[in-house]
């Protein structure tokens, strides 16, 4: 628990006295003005924690948090807590170790207004005039209606951009042209046609989606109305989305071994049996795998065609300052940055991430300083867009019983069961869970 006390100290002004007539002094000479010193900063070293509720490496950490902090303001030190045995944010509060910092995802964030952790950062913006407008619009949006005041609880870091990754290899094998810009869903399913095969007893791939919920994305679905705690799987929405994703799987040779897993990373990066993948941003797992024999470049992610050029909802790393920190205006210090252009753009250069500036020519140095990545189509990040996201409710994350309602549903439909008959199943289990929720 942190024990350090911040103390803040005012300017000293001393209030001369003011001659008469043209300010001259007894001797005749004209006395100078009095010296007024600006308020000096308070530099009483400070340790803020900060809750790492989202992948993000040490190394990393170091390099775009710590280092550059230290630079700037070498009072203000930052100590990553990770979640684990006894330091769970539940664990956290209880103890009365709430952190100081959080760093999450924007769809992540409702999680922590469980434990009334989020702060309203708009007087610190206002205070310390900083630019809104700098950040991504649809990143800005969505952050401000997480809340129903408007209120802004966290500033972005980085975004995650899908992208359709591919092994050049399992290709070249089949003879089959790679996969270029501008497809469709069913013109990266006539590409898995040709692709998914078997050797030997090795099961080759075409197409792995990740997951129903990222193949959702586009739509913008919610499975829980964030407003009204029901269930909202049992749409046309998601009858599309399931439609679709049967459609990907039922390709011979193309199911996945595990209709209930969300991550088919493993496949392409370790296994390298998966010809195609469509996910957010992998670019700083790409090198070891690329040491490993992975042969890959990667393609604008495919488009339902009636949301052309969609890759998904906005999907944002923030940071934020939490309701019980005693360092609020070191922590906006903080924020302040890793949100500075300097940052940003080694961010962008040094470990692949997307700036969550409005900055073309940050955009532009993506992977510059990574030379693994030279050479590779990484202008297909920016070919789609992502719509600013639904509110979602904290019971929508991986591994909640909500969540796996849907994806047994899923795995229901994909094995014989009725579309509908799947659909309101799920909805039954999760209003269940929720009404559970309420009592």
């Amino acid at each position: 628990m942190l024990t350090a006390k911040v103390r803040k100290f005012g300017s000293l002004v001393l209030l001369l006295p003011v001659l008469a007539g043209c300010g001259a002094d007894a001797g005749g000479k004209v006395a100078k003005e009095p010296e007024v010193k600006a308020a000096a900063e308070d530099t009483t070293p400070v340790t803020l924690r900060v809750f790492i509720g989202v992948g993000i490496e040490d190394k990393d950490i170091q390099l775009l948090f710590v280092d550059p902090l230290k630079k700037k303001y070498p009072h203000i030190t930052i100590e990553p807590v990770r979640s684990g045995k006894g330091t769970t944010i539940q664990e956290l509060v209880a103890a009365g170790q709430a952190p100081d910092l959080i760093y999450t995802w924007n769809g992540g964030l409702p999680t922590y207004q469980e434990f009334d952790l989020l702060y309203d950062m708009t007087p610190l913006v206002t205070k310390n005039k900083t630019d809104l407008g700098r950040f991504d619009k649809p990143v800005m949006e969505t952050l401000k209606a997480i809340s129903d005041k408007g209120e802004l609880y966290a500033l972005p870091f980085t975004i995650q951009l899908n992208a359709l990754y591919y092994n050049k290899d399992i290709f070249d094998r089949r003879g089959v042209a790679y996969p270029k810009d501008g497809m469709t869903w069913e013109d990266a399913m006539e590409l898995a046609k040709k692709l998914s095969h078997k050797e030997g007893t090795v099961q080759y791939r075409g197409l792995g989606p990740e997951t129903i919920v990222r193949l959702s994305a586009p739509y913008n679905l919610t499975y829980i109305d964030s407003k009204t705690g029901k269930a909202s799987i049992n749409s046309d929405g998601w009858r599309r989305v399931f439609e679709m994703a049967k459609s990907i799987y039922a390709i011979p040779n193309n199911t996945t071994p595990n209709l209930l897993a969300y991550n088919e990373k493993p496949a392409f990066l370790k296994d390298q049996n998966l010809a195609m993948l469509g996910t957010i941003n992998l670019l700083p797992q790409l090198e070891d795998a690329g040491n490993k024999g992975l042969n890959w470049d990667v393609a604008q992610y495919p488009s339902y065609k009636d949301r052309p050029n969609i890759s998904g909802i906005v999907d944002v790393h923030v940071m934020g300052i939490t309701k019980t920190s005693k360092y609020k205006e070191q922590g906006m210090k903080v924020i302040e940055v890793i949100t500075s252009e300097e940052v940003q753009t080694l961010s962008a250069r040094a470990t692949a991430r997307i700036s969550s500036l409005n900055n073309k020519e940050i955009q532009k140095q993506l992977g510059a300083d990574m030379a693994f990545l030279r050479g590779k189509h990484l202008e297909a990040f920016f070919q789609s867009a992502a719509v600013p996201a639904a509110v979602r409710s904290q019971f929508e994350d991986i591994n909640t019983e909500p969540y796996k309602a849907v994806m047994q549903s899923f795995k229901d439909f994909f094995e014989g069961k009725d579309i509908n008959t799947a659909l309101r199943e799920a909805e039954e289990k999760i209003n269940l869970f929720m009404d559970g929720r309420k009592k």
